[in-house]
């Protein structure tokens, strides 16, 4: 399933963008598919490369991309994430300093 933006407020080129998109094989494979994509940016241009990102609930990204040559081409987004403690987002939300690791090579 595809979750799509509110097309009301994008400019006409985005519209053209996810339209042309929509039709692609790709688009039909993840509105067939039991996860929940949500897109996550779209083409501001009607030129190619017109790229279409997606993000499923697992916090997975795709990225779609038309070519010049108007192929479309399927890539995963490498993502890296940290965990952060409920302690550590509280003291960053204050504006505390904290503990930074230390570099490799640095004195102590």
């Amino acid at each position: 399933m595809i979750v799509w933006p509110d097309e009301k407020r994008m400019k006409s080129e985005g519209r053209e963008g996810l339209r042309r998109f929509r039709d692609t094989s790709a688009a039909a494979e993840l509105e067939a598919s039991k996860e929940k994509w949500t897109v996550t940016a779209w083409p501001w241009s009607d030129e190619p490369p017109l790229r279409v990102m997606l993000e499923n609930e697992h916090h997975e990204v795709i990225s779609v991309t038309m070519n010049e040559g108007g192929i479309w081409l399927l890539a995963d987004e490498a993502r890296a994430f940290h965990m952060r403690t409920a302690e550590s987002l509280d003291r960053d939300a204050r504006g505390l300093p904290g503990e930074r690791p230390q570099q490799p090579g640095t004195a102590s």
